[in-house]
């Protein structure tokens, strides 16, 4: 008979997932089934797939039903997805209200890249299409996902994404769905984007939340200094380095001229036209700046964009340690069941993390080499068969 012992570290995530009422919402296989996968994903070493996750586990039961948990399994990952709100916004309020810092909401995408199948594949990979890699500067196949991702001070969470489909909505439209699922509250809230978001429906989005907005924004928009209606690189070709003032942000210096007044559907912001002090100030090397908040000064705006930069470290944590587009699922179901899955372990991690991801990630890793080795001992020292040790570390 194999053993059906739960060593320490799986026995602490369960117990973690019943303080956050998991019961109420997952039966005990469900549970089971997830403190597996947290267990198998949070392994040094995870490639993505199920396989990697039954074994890393120990996981007592056939690898097939963890594929059938994805695909045909009878839980919700809607209710998943809630707890990860819940628990990172919490966890957020409580450092805001600490550090009386603001809190920020980051929006980016980023593309899971795949291979593409051949004309006589019999079961592709569902949901796949050409999507514009801005790591690879190019179109690549794969799924393409909208997320977003909450920071206060150093803490970070994810909050929420969506999966792209270009025949069925706009990566606008995401970006309006998932930033009306953020509550409001009483802090200090600025929504953080590229250049390509800020429409109009998304400025709209965030100001019947009362966020404001600090974004990149493309250098074609149209702005009004002095009455006259022209383009921001219009306008930049008039501006030279004595207009404009050094400002410093971390290691950097840039020139920046600051434009404060109307813009298409703004009645009134503020545009930044920025140079990197060691550059020449040309318009190929010019970015250009919003903010909806007209009382920050240009430092803060520069500032609080560089904030933007975790949802970048997010995406790379989650590919390189979590194996984020590493997953060889095919069903359209399963590989969302499978996100969500990746994004409740990831929150897991900052929430133990003490809001960072990797700091809990190799925390719960040692915790595992341990609560391992402890096993190994304790059973060997009660006089269990090495052949039963050996099967439950699935090493027979």
């Amino acid at each position: 008979m194999p053993l059906t012992y739960r060593v320490a570290h799986q026995q602490e995530i369960n117990n973690i997932l019943r303080t956050w009422r998991f019961p109420l919402y997952f039966s005990k296989p469900v549970m089971n089934h997830m403190v597996h996968f947290l267990d198998g994903v949070m392994t040094r070493g995870f490639s993505g797939t199920l396989t990697d996750i039954h074994r890393e586990s120990c996981h007592s039961q056939d690898r097939r039903t963890l594929s059938h948990f994805l695909t045909h399994g009878k839980w919700n990952e809607q209710h998943l997805m809630r707890i990860i709100q819940q628990q990172s916004w919490e966890s957020i309020k409580r450092e805001a209200k600490h550090t009386q810092e603001p809190i920020f909401v980051i929006i980016d995408d980023t593309v899971c890249r795949k291979t593409k199948p051949s004309s006589q594949a019999l079961s592709p990979m569902q949901g796949t299409d050409f999507h514009y890699s801005h790591t690879e500067g190019k179109s690549v196949w794969g799924h393409a996902v909208v997320q977003e991702f909450i920071r206060c001070g150093e803490k970070a969470f994810p909050y929420a994404f969506s999966r792209y489909e270009s025949e069925q909505n706009s990566k606008i439209d995401i970006a309006c769905e998932l930033l009306s699922m953020v509550p409001k509250s009483s802090f200090s809230t600025y929504v953080l984007m590229d250049t390509w978001y800020p429409a109009q429906s998304v400025l709209e989005t965030c100001a019947l939340s009362g966020f404001h907005v600090i974004s990149g924004i493309k250098t074609n928009r149209i702005i009004y200094p002095y009455g006259i209606r022209q383009s921001i690189k219009e306008f930049a070709s008039h501006i030279h380095k004595e207009d404009t003032d050094l400002v410093t942000v971390g290691h950097a210096s840039y020139h920046v001229y600051r434009y404060e007044g109307k813009l298409n559907f703004i009645e009134n912001a503020v545009v930044l036209l920025c140079w990197d002090a060691t550059q020449p100030m040309t318009l190929q090397t010019m970015r250009a700046f919003l903010s909806t908040d007209v009382s920050l000064s240009n430092e803060q705006i520069l500032t609080y964009y560089s904030k933007r930069w975790a949802i970048e470290t997010y995406f790379r944590t989650m590919k390189s340690n979590f194996s984020f587009n590493g997953y060889q699922i095919r069903s359209t179901v399963a590989i969302k069941r499978f996100w969500t899955l990746l994004s409740f372990t990831a929150m897991f991690c900052s929430v133990t993390g003490h809001g960072d991801i990797l700091t809990g990630l190799r925390s719960w890793q040692n915790k595992k080499t341990e609560s391992w080795i402890e096993f190994v001992y304790y059973e060997a020292k009660a006089g269990t068969q090495l052949d039963l040790i050996k099967n439950q570390l699935q090493a027979a």
